[in-house]
């Protein structure tokens, strides 16, 4: 069952509040003026919730993804296998050398 106190009463009775709700498994929200603000959970509980919104933000993301390849697919659905390629090949190539010449990375002859 959720309990719900006000920010007065949570504020002289926190231990109480927190041993309650670890030990009944229920939420407390504590109110300022009538409203809501926040909520005392059991710390399992607010592992759960920061797991399901992880697994949410990364669905969110990998739906993203798809969207964008599935765009890209269509924009270059006349592209060959080898055009694709050498594209791939010169932005490495542009990106490397960008990379270079902003000294974050850099090559080294081997010596002979």
């Amino acid at each position: 069952m959720i309990k719900t106190v006000s920010a007065t009463e949570a504020k002289a009775k926190l231990s109480d509040l927190m041993k309650s709700a670890v030990k009944s498994g229920d939420s407390v929200i504590i109110q300022s003026r009538g409203y809501p603000q926040v909520v005392i959970v059991p710390y399992t509980e607010y592992e759960e919730l920061q797991r399901l919104k992880e697994r949410a933000r990364r669905a969110e993301a990998i739906m993203r993804l798809q969207e964008i390849a599935r765009d890209t697919q269509m924009r270059n659905e006349d592209m060959t296998p080898d055009d694709a390629e050498a594209l791939a090949e010169e932005i490495s190539r542009e990106a490397i050398e960008s990379l270079v010449r902003k000294g974050v990375v850099r090559f080294e002859r081997p010596v002979q």
